[in-house]
């Protein structure tokens, strides 16, 4: 993508339209940041898709084509800019609402992620502070010309997969060097402004979705993986879903009681624990509702040690300051400590296969060349995104790819009295199962997570500029409830022509009825708890007053008729899972029972992908689970 410097007009364009979305909320650096934030969109050609689309609508030609008037849209006031987002976005031509609602999230998350008045407007503290002066744990070695090196075993992915494998392969005296995509962020270094966050330990900065537009997927991309962004939510692999796993599998190690073991070593090495979840303000309501249902209510189990549990809590998503969380940092440590070798902002693109087994990995290390030999093996647990894409760059086929599930969420709003202070404290304190045993166990659970003014402004519907500043008031008194349903929706990673990864998914109506039910069951507990308003997460405002008689009826009815489809709503992904199968049978599974590729012998997989179909719950323990497993055996194999 050209320098920020380069697109004059682009910048331009986007400026005009900012100003028709925020109205007098906008800020002159919100352009600048959406720009940042398209350079991270994965795919070339989406890219240059929004860059040439915004070069056209500032010609005449292009603005007359686009807008129905031949004036270039540089030139607009805030006035016709609104008034031409609001066209696109009830347009019926799809590529035109998908242009309004790309418009419209980046600038007001381009204006509520980031410093400005706004904040003191909706009442949001900012960050409590500046970050910890704190020195940091590991020391990623520095690439600063093309390199090749050599090692044991190189293991690509650093987060709950790649960390525990390494571990157990240095531990036993092997030669390890890791290869991690994003960048070493540590406690110092957490500054906790939401969109820069985004781009500095998220996959894509966040910007990754489905090919439909559906679901947007959302993950972790820096040192430690998904683990240090993610709630700390560990949940053992429920009985019901191992009984499935082995019978779609054919491995007994689900049902065996090998697998559980490996659940319990990792819950104990990881302080797994019900003693760290305080009631946090935004749950309070949540826990009020659902015991007033007389409905199951539990306290979260996390991975944590020494956490605070106040209202710092919150903001962990953005990194933990505390260095409480107790996820891959605990494994990598360890492996650094027995001469495991880091390299970050590496980035694999391709596995080198020799007579039929792995040897080694090429990509790049920032503007290098890299290349890592491997005498023994090589372990892709880039997660359930990027591990299949980088097999299928690397010349795999099969079943490598497929089986993907995405947990797509969505929510369930309630606007109360008192304040709910949505982004502050305990990631997760409570949680429901009340209906996951519909449909042989695959009904969602109920959760509620923090939220912060960006990721609230994107959500909520926007008409105008005025409405939506004027409901970003609400923001302090809104509390969340997650409907987090275990989908049986199968999904596919691809790669286009460039080699990047493509996600192709689409919620299927059986799941899609779930979550509807889901919805509209779940408005009770903030009904119970006494909300004002409730109202879904869909792209036009659908909601319901609970003191208006009929009004629960009336917006259930609603719910259903519109459902969860692209153009309706967007969900999110926070687990990616399935899609390089463990299995017995290559034509239903990428890899065996010891995590070695059907294809590609010394080639293993060792992280969510790995999941013969959808864990129904949050899955960080259950990749500690398989990668502590998968790095016992090939340590044994190989040391």
């Amino acid at each position: 993508m050209p320098m920020r410097s380069e697109l004059v007009r682009e910048r331009a364009v986007l400026a005009a339209f900012a100003r028709g979305v925020l109205g007098s909320a906008y800020d002159p650096d919100v352009p600048d940041d959406i720009i940042e934030t398209v350079s991270q969109v994965p795919s070339e050609k989406d890219r240059n898709k929004l860059l040439g689309t915004l070069r056209l609508l500032d010609t005449k030609l292009g603005a007359r084509a686009l807008m129905g008037k031949g004036v270039p849209a540089s030139w607009l006031s805030a006035d016709e800019a609104e008034a031409v987002v609001q066209r696109w976005k009830k347009s019926r031509v799809k590529g035109l609402r998908q242009l309004a609602g790309v418009l419209i999230s980046s600038s007001v998350a381009g204006l509520y992620g980031r410093p400005s008045s706004q904040w003191a407007h909706i009442g949001y503290p900012g960050p409590l502070g500046a970050p910890p002066d704190v020195p940091k744990r590991l020391s990623p070695i520095e690439i600063d010309r093309d390199e090749t090196l050599a090692c044991d075993v190189v293991v690509v992915g650093s987060g709950p997969g790649g960390g525990c494998v390494a571990s157990h392969l240095a531990r036993a005296g092997l030669d390890v060097v890791i290869l991690e995509k994003g960048g070493y962020r540590s406690e110092s270094d957490f500054h906790h402004f939401e969109t820069q966050s985004h781009r500095d330990l998220y996959l894509y900065g966040a910007t990754l979705a489905t090919q439909d537009g559906g679901v947007r997927i959302i993950g972790g991309s820096t040192l430690g993986g998904g683990a240090v962004v993610n709630y700390t939510v560990s949940f053992h692999t429920p009985p019901r879903v191992r009984e499935q796993w082995s019978q779609i599998s054919g491995l007994d190690m689900f049902v065996s009681g090998e697998f559980e073991e490996s659940l319990d070593d990792v819950a104990a090495r990881l302080n797994v624990n019900r003693d760290s979840s305080a009631l946090n303000p935004r749950e309070r309501f949540v826990e009020e509702g659902l015991k007033q249902l007389g409905w199951h209510v539990d306290q979260m189990p996390r991975n944590v040690k020494g956490c605070p549990q106040d209202e710092q809590c919150g903001y962990c998503g953005f990194g933990c300051r505390h260095g409480a969380k107790q996820g891959p940092r605990v494994y990598l440590e360890e492996a650094a400590a027995h001469g495991a070798r880091i390299v970050t902002n590496a980035e694999a693109r391709r596995v080198l296969i020799t007579d039929g087994r792995a040897t080694g990995i090429e990509g790049r290390a920032g503007r290098h060349r890299l290349r890592v030999d491997a005498r023994k093996a090589v372990v892709a647990a880039a997660g359930a995104i990027e591990s299949p894409a980088l097999l299928l760059r690397s010349g795999l086929a099969g079943q490598v790819g497929h089986h993907l599930h995405l947990h797509p969420g969505t929510g369930i709003w309630g606007l109360f009295e008192d304040e709910a202070r949505p982004w502050e404290g305990v990631q997760m304190s409570r949680y429901s199962d009340e209906i996951r045993g519909w449909d042989d166990g695959y009904g969602p659970i109920y959760e509620s997570v923090p939220i912060h003014p960006a990721a609230f402004a994107t959500v909520i519907p926007w008409t105008s500029a005025a409405e939506h500043q004027a409901f970003m008031k609400h923001f302090p008194n809104t509390s969340l409830l997650a409907p987090l349903p275990r989908d049986r929706t199968e999904g596919r990673i691809t790669i286009d022509k460039s080699g990047s990864v493509v996600v192709d998914y689409t919620l299927n109506s059986d799941d899609e009825r779930r979550l509807v039910k889901a919805v509209i069951q779940g408005a009770k507990v903030f009904e119970t708890a006494g909300a004002k308003e409730i109202w879904s997460t869909h792209a036009r405002r659908i909601s319901y007053r609970p003191d208006r008689a009929g009004d629960h009826e009336r917006w259930s009815d609603e719910i259903r008729g519109i459902g969860y489809k692209p153009d309706t709503s967007l969900l999110a992904s926070y687990h990616q899972m399935g899609s390089c199968r463990m299995g017995v049978d290559p034509s239903t599974s990428a890899v065996d029972g010891n995590n070695q590729t059907h294809e590609v012998r010394d080639l293993y997989v060792t992280d969510g992908s790995n999941f013969p179909d959808a864990s129904g719950v949050n899955p960080m323990l259950s990749i500690f689970g398989i990668a502590n497993l998968a790095g016992k055996k090939l340590a044994e194999r190989l040391g």
